[in-house]
């Protein structure tokens, strides 16, 4: 008998987490929300979403996306540190990346503020949960360093991860993100999505799923 696929999109993974734990945020943060991430706001429609999206072609909808829910929306870039970089504009807009090391005043490079995680949440507390979702083309694992604090309090961590150095040698690749969710005691629960890349057809990309190794989502480990 065939049997459905074991991975699953953004939608069945929330449908999923939901039924089987009844998980309901306080917050939902959605760090690289481009033109926004409907599927985790129609998902927890009571948490209060803080969306960070540096590129201002994105802005508008992005507003008009987190319009019927409680939001804040920064127009800013994440990384360890605070400061200024330009992002790269890259002509599919969702490929926009600060990972990339061109230099000078070309037409597509966007200067941009940058924040740390941290210094934006500082001590707020999150009485019903955290879910922390990036998509940032390749910095996603800087935005986690810039945010420790942050990851302490979350219970799912959702990071998009290069199965190849797409940027260069400076880009984080998936074992890094693991190796470094894994050494503050988070663990991969699902496999998400994925992109195949145009080369030759490989996986270039995949959402992971971090939990806590002994959270509440961890508590039973039978078959």
């Amino acid at each position: 008998m065939a049997r459905e696929r074991p991975t699953r999109n953004f939608e069945s993974f929330f449908n999923h987490i939901k039924a089987s734990s009844g998980f309901a945020p306080s917050c939902c943060i959605d760090v690289g929300a481009a033109s926004g991430t409907p599927a985790i706001y129609k998902a927890f429609p009571d948490a209060h979403h803080i969306a960070f999206e540096p590129l201002p072609d994105f802005h508008a909808a992005l507003e008009e996306c987190l319009k019927p829910y409680s939001h804040e929306i920064y127009h800013c870039g994440l990384m360890e540190k605070s400061g200024e970089k330009t992002l790269f504009r890259h002509a599919d807009k969702y490929g926009s990346s600060l990972m990339h090391k061109r230099e000078g005043d070309a037409p597509n490079l966007v200067p941009v503020r940058i924040e740390t995680l941290d210094n934006i949440i500082g001590d707020r507390a999150f009485p019903d949960g955290l879910l922390i979702k990036t998509d940032c083309q390749g910095s996603d694992l800087f935005v986690i360093k810039g945010g420790q604090r942050t990851l302490e309090k979350a219970d799912i961590v959702i990071i998009e991860a290069s199965m190849f150095r797409f940027w260069g040698a400076h880009h984080p690749d998936i074992y890094d993100i693991v190796h470094y969710m894994k050494e503050r005691d988070f663990v991969i629960y699902d496999i998400l999505d994925g992109l195949f890349r145009p080369l030759d057809g490989a996986l270039g990309q995949i959402d992971l799923v971090f939990v806590k190794d002994k959270g509440r989502f961890r508590r039973a480990h039978s078959w």
